[in-house]
């Protein structure tokens, strides 16, 4: 097997004008957003912002020692790295139907430390910035190089793994777990105290909400808030009421088919 080389500084280029010490004192965002503006629509990272970083480093995946990302490679640039490598023609087909969706944004590389990667087969050598679209909301998004950094050298994820939701949607989904896990917790506790059953109605009637229970466990909240004496907080059991009530009304409201107007007839 032909080991793998380890990038040289002549390996990739800084494209002109910018130098190592130049491109690190000029504002990244002003440069880029001054040429365009498309990426005014793209979800706002609350870390990295919704522009591209621009550093000046933009190795060529086609040098000795470059090795990109997956999902940072187009399905040419694969087919040529492997019969360069192999000698042979590419023997796995067309895979461009995951391979060209990913786009690279030129100079905005920064380089990875293989030290702290999860131990591939072929290590990644350059992380860049990437044009995604939300597989939940198909809204725009940047998967950050220094974000794709910190997830693959800081949290330890693996070099299969991909992003394929922004920021937004995965916090959204990240809540959705923790809630869930909140109801599923005080599901099990036998004999629950008034705040335990309003903090389990309050998760179901979030889950409703986000459509991962049916509008069927609105049954469950409204045993949960009849269970609460007539002494406890009052306040908070009508809250809870009204929101479950809203969410039925929806239901109700959706399900209905809509009808359209009569016409009018002639002469009226």
């Amino acid at each position: 097997m032909r080991p793998i080389d380890i990038a040289e500084p002549g390996d990739f280029e800084i494209d002109p004008p910018c130098s190592q010490s130049s491109y690190r004192e000029r504002s990244p965002t002003k440069n880029m957003s001054s040429k365009s503006d498309k990426y005014a629509s793209f979800i706002d990272h609350p870390r990295y912002g919704r522009r591209p970083n621009v550093t000046g480093l933009n190795p060529n995946p086609m040098h000795r020692g470059v090795h990109l990302h997956w999902n940072t490679t187009s399905h040419n640039e694969i087919v040529a790295q492997f019969e360069a490598v192999v000698g042979k023609p590419w023997p796995y087909g067309d895979t461009t139907s995951y391979t060209d969706r990913p786009k690279r944004i030129a100079n905005t590389a920064i380089v990875a430390d293989l030290s702290r990667q999860t131990p591939a087969t072929v290590p990644v050598t350059h992380y860049f910035d990437l044009e995604r679209k939300c597989r939940d909301c198909e809204r725009p998004f940047i998967f950050f190089a220094k974000e794709q950094k910190h997830w693959y050298e800081v949290l330890g994820f693996g070099l299969d793994s991909d992003c394929v939701r922004c920021v937004d949607c995965r916090k959204k989904l990240q809540g959705i777990a923790r809630t869930r896990e909140i109801f599923e917790t005080l599901f099990h506790v036998e004999s629950k105290t008034v705040e335990q059953r309003l903090q389990m109605a309050d998760a179901c009637l979030f889950l409703i909400e986000s459509n991962v229970f049916s509008s069927r466990q609105t049954e469950r909240v409204r045993r949960l808030l009849n269970s609460i004496p007539d002494d406890a907080d009052v306040s908070e059991r009508s809250r809870h009421l009204d929101r479950m009530n809203r969410i039925l009304a929806d239901e109700r409201k959706s399900s209905e088919p809509s009808v359209a107007p009569k016409s009018r007839e002639l002469g009226q």
